[in-house]
């Protein structure tokens, strides 16, 4: 059976969109094999679990799009060296976060690591349409219920892929949104897709999401919860909703979507929708149930994680305690300081007093200075949030609903209700809105890909650099601009356009 997979599914390891002749050379001819992977639930459920496993690849989301690349375009990881306490100590090598937070879009390391990340989102994409045409192919194989679900699921991811691959190559879209961007595939077909402008590329994927709702309506979710456990009673299919792209995991895309968009409007209304619905299947963070077992990630308010069974490993090469400098992903000491306001005592993400905190020095390590561990080994194999990458977080959705509030009065409460889960107090009146919602995007999204996008997204104009130990001044600040925030395509993929 998993040799049926692999085989079948393997072939969208093989198909490179970066290469004409290497896509075309993909073709599901092995028809017995094709057969055998659809004639039974059992293996229909192993190849869905396949799709996702490829998203949780350490080139795309297990890694390179959230606690390392992403995040360094984001100047979060410093690229120069860090001394022993936590200061760039200047050695001009870098780390592998310096092309990035260089921008140096020439440099190998970096090239290499955005064709992996773009070949592995559309390798991903190509199974995805391979599994829902052998669907049309194969019917009655799985229930009907079965069958909605996986195909809400599947055109939920579909978007999600597309529209960070959008997010990351393509233009600034709140002042350059009809340029042309990615190319945008829904069928399995052996033929290259021109690029497409970018407003056409979120129609597309609002279209994807809008499927994924109308297949996700009767989601299991939605009555009976997240179901974080499986039980063996041959519904297990069903469980586990908050490791798939489920009802609330597609709105809170949907919500994303609209507000990159800049549909304020629209997206307010999606993520007001949401926060009257979700509370109860996805409570706030709790001090006292999250010390034991440590839950770093604040699992319950996740809507939709990724499963990475090698996430311990990865995490440890890029912030243990006997991490190398020149190898390590780690902002300097004074910026994680100023991220989080100096507030080591009452900010659970920071505070230096409670186990659950994401940054703390490492046991063992030759340094003084804080690194983090968000997603570090939990104790007990059998707790249930081990190996998960958050996706979409249910504070998204409070931010993505205060900056859509037709009042600051409306934003702050919003804003205040993930500070309080958070064991903040609320910021003064005086403060901005605008401004206190970026802070709590670099606090709470630090590791998982998102700032980067943010500040993409709202066309900010300068950051501060990372591998400044300043936090005023022009000389910190590092110019954004177009050629700052669009990567440019993989060399093969604009060679055969």
């Amino acid at each position: 059976m998993k040799k049926t997979f692999i085989s079948i599914y393997a072939l969208g390891a093989l198909a490179l969109f970066s290469a004409c002749k290497k896509w075309v050379d993909v073709q599901p001819n092995d028809r017995l094999l094709e057969d055998q992977a659809f004639n039974n639930p059992e293996n229909i459920r192993f190849a869905l679990n396949g799709i996702y496993s490829n998203l949780a690849a350490k080139s795309l989301y297990g890694q390179f799009m959230t606690m390392t690349a992403v995040d360094a375009l984001g100047q979060l990881n410093s690229g120069v060296q860090l001394n022993t306490g936590g200061t760039p100590s200047g050695v001009a090598t870098g780390t592998p976060a310096l092309p990035y937070t260089n921008y140096n879009w020439d440099d190998v390391r970096l090239k290499a690591g955005m064709d992996a990340a773009w070949t592995q989102a559309y390798r991903s994409i190509l199974n995805i349409n391979m599994f829902l045409t052998n669907l049309e192919k194969y019917p009655g194989v799985i229930a009907t219920a079965e069958e909605r679900l996986y195909r809400g699921e599947l055109y939920g991811l579909r978007a999600m892929l597309h529209f960070d691959m959008l997010r990351l190559f393509g233009p600034v879209y709140l002042t350059d949104s009809t340029a042309l961007s990615i190319p945008y595939y829904t069928t399995s077909s052996p033929t290259v897709k021109p690029l497409i402008k970018a407003n056409d590329v979120m129609d597309s994927v609002l279209a994807d999401i809008g499927k994924a709702m109308l297949h996700l309506d009767a989601d299991p979710v939605l009555t009976t919860g997240k179901q974080d456990k499986v039980v063996n009673d041959g519904l297990d299919y069903s469980r586990m909703r908050n490791l798939r792209m489920n009802w609330y995991a597609a709105r809170a895309l949907q919500a994303r979507v609209l507000l990159y968009r800049n549909a304020k409007e629209a997206a307010g209304a999606v993520a007001a929708d949401l926060i009257a619905k979700m509370d109860a299947q996805f409570p706030w963070f709790d001090e006292k149930t999250g010390a034991l077992p440590i839950d770093r990630a604040f699992s319950n308010e996740v809507l939709f994680a990724l499963n990475v069974p090698n996430m311990y490993d990865w995490t440890r090469e890029i912030f243990a305690g006997d991490v190398e400098a020149q190898f390590m992903w780690s902002p300097n000491n004074v910026r994680l300081n100023a991220a989080y306001e100096n507030n080591g005592s009452t900010d659970f993400r920071f505070t230096t007093i409670k186990p659950f905190s994401w940054w703390d020095v490492p046991p063992g390590a030759v340094f003084s200075f804080r690194t983090m561990r968000k997603f570090n080994n939990v104790d007990g194999d059998n707790v249930q949030f081990r190996f998960r990458m958050p996706m979409l977080r249910k504070s998204e959705i409070y931010f993505i609903a205060a900056e859509c509030a037709t009042s600051d009065a409306a934003g702050f409460e919003l804003l205040n209700a993930v500070r309080k889960a958070r064991g903040l107090s609320e910021p003064p009146l005086t403060t901005n809105l605008a401004t206190e919602i970026r802070k709590e995007y670099v606090k709470e999204l630090y590791g998982e890909g998102q700032v980067f996008f943010y500040y993409k997204r709202t066309n900010t104009k300068s950051l501060l650099k990372a591998n400044s130990t300043g936090t005023t001044g022009t000389t910190n600040l590092q110019t954004m601009t177009s050629k700052q925030y669009v990567v440019p395509l993989p060399e093969n993929e604009r060679f055969y356009q």
